[in-house]
C-alpha cells in the first residue's frame, strides 16, 4: 500500500466516523442545550467537546481535500463541516445567553432548529 493510499483510506475512514458522530450529535446537542436549569459550566464543557470534534474534523477535511480523492468525499466533508460549525455556534450562543443570565433566570428555552 502506498503512502497516498494509506492517507486516503485513513481520511475516508475518519470521515465516516465523523458522519456517524454528527448524526448522533444533531439530535443530542439541541436537546441538551434546550434543557432548563443548564449551567454555564455544563454548556462550556459541551462546547469544548464540540470544539475538539471540530479540530479533529479540520484534519479530516485536509485529508479528503487532497487531489485525486473522489469528489463525493469532499462534498460530504463540506456538509459535515457546516454541521460542526452549526453545533459549535449553537453552544456558543447558549453560553452567551447564560453568561448574561437571560435564560437561566427566566427559564426560557432556546428553540430547536
Amino acid at each position: 500500500m502506498t503512502e497516498d493510499s494509506k492517507i486516503e483510506n485513513d481520511g475516508v475512514a475518519r470521515l465516516k466516523r465523523h458522519a456517524d458522530l454528527v448524526q448522533q450529535l444533531v439530535k443530542q446537542v439541541p436537546a441538551a442545550l434546550a434543557k432548563s436549569g443548564l449551567t454555564l459550566e455544563q454548556v462550556s464543557r459541551l462546547h469544548k467537546v464540540i470544539q475538539k470534534g471540530v479540530d479533529d474534523f479540520n484534519e479530516v477535511q485536509e485529508l479528503v481535500n487532497e487531489p485525486g480523492l473522489d469528489g463525493t468525499y469532499q462534498r460530504a466533508a463540506s456538509s459535515l463541516a457546516k454541521i460542526w460549525s452549526h453545533l459549535s455556534a449553537a453552544a456558543e450562543a447558549r453560553m452567551r445567553d447564560l453568561a448574561k443570565g437571560d435564560i437561566g433566570e427566566t427559564g426560557r428555552e432556546i428553540p430547536e432548529e
